[in-house]
């Protein structure tokens, strides 16, 4: 999650469970509307720094300061999201505009500052963290696998390398550096371990000269988010840990637990899905810290209508809000966080209950601009309530609405794959009807939507094809070689039949694939094939 400072602060994030109301869910097209809308939104504010110190990258905020007067600030983490939307939604090029100049600018050692000016170039928020670092090594994770290319590989092992210099000796890596007090940061967010793990896990499986290393690294993290930061009384994640005090932050920020499950799985070493439901049923009157509660429903507009969603923070009580060094920033209060509410989305579908997920993302899309300049955004909260980190803006911002595009489309970043796991009687995704069960046989197969097939290409590789009746936006290609991990690709188009070559092979390999591809919008899975190299 991005910190969004207003002039202050720390790091952390939570997100919180509602009962969704069950009327009104978004279906496929419907969702898929709001995508295409989010995208539209992703892309004008990838244009606004067109020719300006920072040309590619996404603007964070629409009209910060006022109508007609962005802040013109770039938030590291908001680039790794937008980088990663652009991605789901097959706009390669903007995807690669993004992390090009990211690249041109990370520090030699690794890093990345919080966030940058974008007309000039300069460091807006002076902080190296390790959470937005990562995300960035994560973006490249993403396209990596999305698009079988490593280019951006030497960009994340550096991103890696510079944040494990601050792993501690209980495992837990810290948040890195900041220019407010010239030295390092005195915690370890439970946030920035979340982010750090999969990506080290994934470029220990890629890399050889990592390995080690980056396996080593990994299995520490893991060690500290279970036997640190996760309370097992209540089933859920802390915020971090002070390495100053040897104490846990007693600050209980929402995001921790979504993103704990989409990172570490529902189940493992403790039940993290259990998570969902702690904060699904933290229903204090008012909230608190010893009696949180995080769900709300609140009026969105001046009708009256109301929306239900998940607030960052743990409190309702409207009272002055401090910082860490006792400066007022704000008061708290009942909110909606929008980009938190996407990450329980994404959360609650990889746990198998599609139909809340899709609940959420259609409280969401309530709040989608739907004119102008605000075309497709979503907020970054409702009430712009101080989170007890900082004030939350208002504002349309790159963090939800590309949040949105990932929740709708299933992407779970952590992992860079999309997620498979939805209850398979209740899919998210509409199945193409006319596609046959799966066919152990090694010709085309032929639905009203497409031929597909595949075609052996030498002694050790083939050529994953499907060419679709109607005119794709994108293709993935998802397969699994003698049953091992699945592996996910986003195809290459060749006038309209889509390509993955798979390599390495050997007489008898058998490999089970399939796709998801877009059709006038909304998304579609196709039935499992299976293929034998003779």
């Amino acid at each position: 999650m991005k910190k969004k400072f207003t002039h202050l602060l720390l790091t952390a994030v939570l997100v919180v469970g509602a009962t969704l109301p069950s009327a009104g869910i978004a279906r496929a097209d419907a969702a898929s509307d709001a995508s295409n809308r989010a995208l539209i939104w992703l892309e004008t504010q990838q244009d606004a720094t067109a020719g300006l110190a920072f040309d590619g990258l996404v603007d964070s905020f629409e009209d910060f300061w006022g109508p007609n007067n962005p802040k013109q600030i770039v938030y590291t983490y908001d680039q790794a999201v937008a980088a990663i939307a652009f991605i789901v939604k097959g706009e390669r090029g903007r995807a690669e505009k993004v992390l090009n100049k990211m690249r041109d600018i990370q520090d030699p050692t690794g890093y990345w500052l919080n966030s940058y000016w974008y007309n000039n170039g300069a460091g807006e928020e002076i902080r190296e963290h390790v959470g937005p670092v990562v995300w960035m090594a994560m973006a490249a994770m993403a396209y990596e696998k999305q698009y079988n290319d490593t280019r951006y590989r030497p960009m994340a092992l550096k991103a890696l390398d510079w944040s494990l210099q601050y792993q501690q000796a209980n495992g837990g890596v810290a948040g890195g550096w900041s220019a407010w007090s010239n030295s390092n940061e005195p915690w370890s967010s439970t946030e920035h371990n979340i982010d750090i793990y999969q990506v080290l896990k994934y470029y220990a499986s890629v890399d050889s000269t990592k390995a080690a290393k980056y396996n080593a690294a990994a299995t520490k993290v893991k060690s500290f988010l279970d036997t640190k930061v996760w309370d097992d009384a209540n089933k859920r994640f802390t915020g971090g840990w002070k390495n100053d005090t040897n104490l846990i932050d007693p600050k209980l920020p929402l995001d921790v637990n979504p993103w704990g499950v989409l990172a570490l799985g529902t189940t493992g070493t403790h039940n993290y899905g259990a998570s969902l439901d702690y904060v699904e049923n933290a229903n204090g009157v008012p909230g608190t810290l010893a009696n949180p509660r995080y769900k709300q429903t609140l009026t969105y507009n001046d009708a009256g209508n109301t929306l239900t969603g998940y607030d960052f923070d743990w409190t309702d009580e409207v009272k002055p809000a401090y910082d860490d060094n006792g400066n007022q920033i704000g008061n708290t209060g009942a909110d909606v966080w929008f980009e938190g509410s996407a990450f329980m989305s994404l959360a609650y579908y990889m746990r198998g209950d599609v139909s809340k997920a899709n609940a959420i993302n259609t409280e969401i899309i309530k709040k989608q601009g739907t004119s102008g300049a605000s075309l497709g955004g979503i907020p970054y909260s409702l009430k712009g309530t101080s989170n007890s980190y900082w004030v939350m803006a208002q504002q349309n911002c790159v963090s939800s609405t590309g949040w949105l595009i990932l929740s709708i489309a299933h992407f779970n970043p952590f992992t860079g794959q999309y997620l498979t796991g939805g209850n398979p009687t209740n899919p998210t995704t509409p199945t193409d009807p006319t596609t046959p069960t799966p066919d152990p046989g090694t010709g085309d197969h032929t639905t009203a939507d497409y031929t597909a097939g595949v075609t052996k290409s030498s002694a050790t590789a083939i050529s994953i094809n499907i060419k679709p009746v109607t005119t794709a936006k994108y293709v993935d290609v998802h397969y699994k070689i003698n049953g091992g991990t699945q592996l996910n690709y986003r195809m290459t188009n060749n006038s309209g039949t889509w390509k993955q070559s798979v390599t390495g092979l050997s007489t008898g390999t058998k490999i089970e694939y399939w796709f998801t591809y877009e059709k006038s919008g909304p998304q579609y899975d196709s039935a499992h094939y299976t293929y034998t190299l003779n």
